[in-house]
């Protein structure tokens, strides 16, 4: 009897291992009710098979084509038509069921449904599958949405419309995309991922381009521009030569601008380019930041000895809690200076200002005033405050930096 148990156990086990591999969210769930359900039931097991086993699928969905390839392993790539001009997506998808007559198909952050403009979905509501069609609406929007089967040969053939697409236009956008969403970021080690420099490319009415190249030498941040010419005759990247640049010593003569994937490259190898918008650090400061501590021992000269600790915290609103010293009784006090945060994706930066006064543990007579009064703390708080704003990337996983766009001033935090 109980070797029949473990057997059947074992069984059931195996089972259960399958049907997660499939992209079920609660693989148990299926068997607490298959003795209930009929044999006809629509099974996520079998939709699962008949997206990976296809060349792929395609939809017409508000107004625009979308191609997709599913794999075994839950991977998903999405594509569209022109009507998109955005390069093709790569996430995860899952499948899941609602009672014996809906499967749930859900694309990771939508997919390339993400730019819709609106009736966005993630969730395929299934209600019916054949050999070469999936029927299905959205979950949140309700509208149709019928997956139809192509060949491997299609699915090429519509990349290759869209990659020439994408090409025309960021060839005829290419100045203008450079003035806008290329015009800053930084350069990384290639192979350690570390911070190597910031830059900032600007353009006057003569159509004259520079390069403002803004590293860390030791302790002292440098900001030095460098002229720029650009290049955009070839038919699949643009050249941006670079007079006299070099970054810790080893020389970069070039960026380049592929059409193809919107992307940007240098000439060394060493270097790779991190387009760090400055609104994806606004969204992380505004929604999953945690508490950030000042590195005293790691900060530009102008801004060195701050006493005791200053953190960037994690409340809502934000603050930058200073702690301006011991008050009599071995009290100690604490005051938040409330953050307001805006980005510009343009300069790059992120801006702060400062909309109140938050006192922690109380308050022991004008404490804003102790800590304005104390020089490097006003510094400090300038800094942070100026309307020039400050540029912020993480370096590798252990510390955040903030740097100033204009001055020398920088400090780092950590992570």
């Amino acid at each position: 009897k109980n070797i029949m148990k473990k057997l059947i156990y074992i069984m059931l086990s195996l089972c259960c291992f399958v049907l997660y591999s499939c992209g079920m969210t609660e693989p148990w769930k299926d068997w607490e009710n298959e003795g209930n359900m009929s044999e006809d039931r629509l099974r996520p097991s079998e939709v699962k098979d008949l997206l990976c086993t296809t060349g792929g699928w395609k939809m017409a969905y508000e107004g625009v084509t979308f191609y997709f390839q599913f794999s075994e392993d839950g991977a998903v790539t999405s594509d569209s038509d022109e009507s998109l001009l955005k390069n093709a997506v790569e996430t995860d998808y899952s499948l899941d069921f609602e009672g014996e007559k809906v499967v749930l198909l859900t694309l990771q952050n939508g997919g390339m449904l993400q730019y819709l403009g609106e009736n966005q979905e993630n969730t395929f509501v299934i209600t019916g599958y054949s050999d070469s069609q999936i029927v299905a609406t959205g979950q949140v929007n309700g509208k149709t949405m019928i997956l139809n089967s192509v060949t491997a040969v299609e699915l090429q053939q519509a990349k290759e419309r869209k990659r020439l697409a994408i090409i025309a236009y960021n060839k005829a956008q290419a100045m203008e995309i450079l003035k806008t969403d290329l015009s800053n970021g930084l350069l990384r080690n290639a192979s350690t991922n570390q911070f190597a420099a910031h830059y900032a490319m600007s353009c006057d009415d003569d159509d004259n381009w520079k390069i403002k190249i803004s590293l860390l030498d030791g302790k002292i941040l440098k900001h030095t521009e460098y002229a720029m010419t650009i290049n955009t005759t070839n038919d699949e990247k643009a050249t941006l030569s670079i007079d006299g640049l070099t970054v810790n010593g080893v020389a970069v003569g070039a960026l380049y601008y592929k059409y193809d994937t919107g992307d940007l490259s240098t000439d060394n190898p060493a270097f790779k380019v991190d387009l760090n918008k400055s609104s994806d650090m606004l969204k992380t400061y505004t929604s999953s930041w945690k508490t950030h501590i000042v590195d005293r021992d790691n900060i530009c000269d102008h801004l060195t000895g701050l006493l005791t600790q200053i953190e960037f915290d994690d409340r809502s609103p934000r603050n930058i809690i200073v702690c301006p010293g011991e008050t009599g009784a071995g009290k100690w006090h604490y005051v938040g200076f409330v953050i307001n945060a805006t980005a510009n994706d343009a300069t790059g930066c992120v801006y702060f200002e400062n909309t109140g006064i938050n006192y922690i543990l109380g308050s022991y007579g004008d404490d804003a005033g102790v800590v304005r009064s104390i020089p490097v703390y006003s510094s400090f708080l300038d800094f942070c405050f100026s309307d020039k704003g400050v540029w912020m990337y993480e370096d590798s996983d252990s510390y955040l930096y903030v740097i100033s766009p204009v001055s020398d001033e920088w400090f780092r935090m950590k992570i």
